[in-house]
């Protein structure tokens, strides 16, 4: 896989599929994942677009932060950037889910001119808002355990508690491979992050003009947080899917695919996007 080296020493990998000719879409992976996420949707994207999928640093193949406790929102957000700026991406869309769509917010407000698009599913623009609920704040509680875990036993040992309560033999080895894959300093850093990250929710109806696209499932504990984004872009698309949890690109591949699928093709024909939908 190609790597971007960043101005700090972090070496950025990333993975890219199409013809860069076509429209170029980012796709940005969440938390404790990798870009390797995005395979049942970089398959249906590669005829019509060129896709670029990183590994978000400390994740993946890419390398973790030289100091943990110095990482910022502006570094994630900065890799992206030198990833467009690498791959001479001048206007692109942008896809991230939870962490990633963090992170894509962030971008968002600080270079919207680079912007075609915006999707953001299982996301939030703020690590805390009175309208969300307590589903959200029970999730960042078992959150703040899990940084516990790993800054006592580092992330294997979060990989195994998080595999035995997989009954699937097949998924619970690949939960424990992927968390041996994710150094204990990327966890600690891109953790901190989450929690102490910019809130740009009152910023995204003044800086964001791309069309947006908000994913949100109606049994995700982000669920509030997602709609808080929505709120504050009423001329987004926003699709709940019913019934769904966290993670929609993998929880619900084939029905994520074709919302986003959709998106694309109508800002290329410049139809309207606002509106809410319900799956």
């Amino acid at each position: 896989m190609p790597e971007l080296e960043r101005p700090d020493g972090v070496t950025i990998s990333y993975d890219t599929r199409g013809d860069p000719a076509n429209p170029p879409v980012v796709l940005l992976h969440g938390f404790t994942s990798d870009g390797r996420m995005w395979q049942p949707q970089i398959g249906a994207l590669t005829d019509r677009y060129f896709v670029a999928a990183p590994d978000l640093r400390g994740h993946g193949r890419s390398s973790p932060p030289p100091e943990p406790a110095s990482a910022s929102m502006a570094d994630f957000a900065g890799d992206i950037l030198g990833l467009f700026d690498a791959l001479e991406i001048e206007l692109g869309v942008l896809v991230g889910c939870s962490f990633g769509g963090m992170i894509a917010a962030q971008c968002a407000v600080d270079w919207p001119e680079r912007l075609a698009g915006l999707v953001l599913t299982d996301a939030s623009a703020a690590y805390d808002h009175p309208s969300y609920d307590e589903a959200y704040r029970r999730r960042e509680g078992r959150m703040l355990e899990s940084e516990r875990l790993v800054e006592r036993f580092g992330t294997t040992e979060l990989g195994k508690r998080a595999a035995a309560r997989v009954a699937d033999p097949f998924l619970a080895d690949g939960m424990r491979q992927r968390f041996a894959r994710l150094s204990t300093d990327g966890y600690l850093g891109a953790s901190r992050v989450r929690r102490e990250r910019p809130d740009v929710l009152a910023l995204l109806r003044e800086r964001v003009t791309m069309p947006v696209l908000i994913c949100t499932g109606d049994a995700d504990p982000v669920h509030s947080a997602s709609l808080a984004m929505a709120r504050e872009l009423p001329g987004a698309r926003v699709v709940t899917f019913g019934g769904k949890g966290h993670g929609l690109p993998a929880v619900a591949p084939d029905a994520f695919t074709e919302v986003l699928l959709d998106f694309l093709a109508d800002i290329e024909s410049g139809r309207p996007i606002g509106g809410s939908f319900t799956l």
